[in-house]
């Protein structure tokens, strides 16, 4: 090749490096009552108050600044005002842009998001007689739109149903303009493989719409099986939390995903000493206290992108 043919060569430049991620908080509940808390976190009631609601937020709020996001949904939050403690105890690694839906009557927990990009917009679909919908918050990113679907599906193997439904909605939404880059993650409640009862089918039919492949992957394939966990039940260990990303995150433009950088995030004081998540304790003895220590029953997922322009 002549010296002066790489004049001609694409000039591609690498540009914004950030992180997202996914965590549910496991009930982050305030001290004010509204009728629609779990009876655990009843202000007055099993040792829930102000003092053990910060408590909480600060122990939350360790973590959170440790996976240091630029984009971060998070799960089972009360309302906005506590997002809003939540946030303002990170205290300088804060976030400018914050997303709360408008609940449903009597819901207890929704979904919620924290961006250091400015949200250009959102979007919140229900779906009849279930509790929370599924939220899709458009920010910037180095001049780039970027989706993000935030979800969290109903709870219990039994109910597969019912995250039919959501997944005939999110691929609903996917579909309309497959153009678009997006990365779909939360709680979906649903193992990465089918498992006993059908348990996990719903979320697999988002990879197939009648006998077209969806346009999305499933980052926890770059992990090996063993390490394929974010949540424990017992002695069970299971990947219910889940970050799937579009195929033109991989089309060398626009946002791109940055290969091998999805990973669960943890530390050793978010773990027990067999290595599963140190969730929040409530004791389990007379009434139910809360003890002030631990995290959630979940870890964080977190995965690097990046920007490139020509």
């Amino acid at each position: 090749m002549s010296r002066f043919a790489f004049l001609f060569l694409p000039l591609v430049v690498f540009g914004l490096d950030f992180k997202v991620a996914t965590y549910n908080l496991e009930n982050l509940f305030d001290d004010k009552k509204e009728g629609n808390e779990y009876k655990e976190y009843t202000p007055g009631k099993h040792g829930w108050n102000e003092a053990m609601m910060e408590r909480k937020i600060a122990n939350l709020a360790r973590v959170i600044n440790d996976i240091d996001a630029d984009v971060i949904a998070l799960m089972e939050v009360e309302n906005k005002e506590v997002l809003s403690k939540l946030n303002v105890a990170l205290g300088n690694k804060r976030y400018l842009h914050l997303f709360y839906p408008l609940k449903k009557p009597r819901v207890s927990i929704e979904t919620a998001v924290m961006s250091r990009f400015p949200i250009q917009k959102t979007g919140t679909f229900h779906l009849k007689d279930q509790a929370r919908g599924i939220h899709r918050i458009t920010v910037e990113v180095d001049k780039n739109l970027l989706d993000v679907y935030v979800n969290h599906w109903p709870a219990m193997p039994e109910r597969e149903e019912e995250r039919g439904e959501y997944a005939r909605k999110l691929r609903s939404l996917i579909v309309e303009d497959v153009s678009r880059e997006f990365i779909v993650l939360g709680d979906f409640n649903s193992p990465l493989d089918v498992q006993k009862n059908g348990w996990g089918e719903a979320f697999q039919s988002l990879f197939y719409h009648g006998n077209r492949t969806m346009p999305l992957s499933n980052l926890w394939y770059e992990l090996p099986p063993q390490k394929r966990y974010s949540h424990t039940y017992g002695k069970k260990r299971s990947a219910l939390d889940h970050m799937l990303i579009s195929h033109n995150l991989n089309d060398g433009k626009g946002v791109e995903y940055t290969q091998g950088s999805f990973h669960v995030f943890s530390q050793p004081y978010m773990l027990e000493s067999d290595g599963t998540p140190k969730r929040w304790a409530i004791s389990e003895k007379g009434r139910g206290e809360h003890q002030g220590i631990g995290f959630s029953d979940h870890l964080p997922l977190t995965a690097t992108f990046h920007t490139v322009t020509h």
